[in-house]
């Protein structure tokens, strides 16, 4: 298994260097090779994940972080994005049902649909993880 990890500033230009971080890992794994198909939704997912970070959590506060965790096994890949408080107490996660004509609201959504699996991480963290398993043969 390889695990790697690092943090961003908590800054709109950083959603674009953790899915670099996220593809560069994934291309770069010595114990799996990712599928195109698997980075480009790792990607995808990161950067949404990433946006919400910035957007509803206190890493988009100035001087704030968030933290991209990647981990790869011959099973596929486990992200993460680890997060400081969100802003609203008691505000978790979910999927929720946009206007058609809304310019957002759909970021989970498309994790939700792009992921094998997505939830929060354990009650004493903040954050997200999503998994997403490589193709089968068949």
């Amino acid at each position: 298994m390889s695990v790697a990890f690092t943090s961003f500033p908590g800054l709109p230009t950083s959603v674009a260097a953790a899915r670099r971080f996220v593809a560069g890992i994934l291309r770069a794994c010595p114990e799996a090779t990712a599928p195109e198909e698997v980075v480009d939704r790792a990607e995808l997912i990161t950067s949404e994940l990433c946006t919400n970070a910035l957007r509803h959590t206190r890493s988009g506060d100035p001087g704030q972080t968030f933290t991209v965790w990647i981990r790869v096994d011959e099973h596929g890949v486990r992200g993460e994005v680890h997060t400081e408080p969100v802003r609203l107490p008691h505000l978790v996660p979910q999927v929720v049902e946009s206007h058609p004509w809304c310019e957002s609201g759909r970021g989970l959504f498309l994790v939700d649909q792009l992921a094998t699996k997505w939830g929060t991480l354990s009650p004493w963290e903040n954050g997200v993880y999503f998994l997403l398993a490589w193709p089968q043969p068949r």
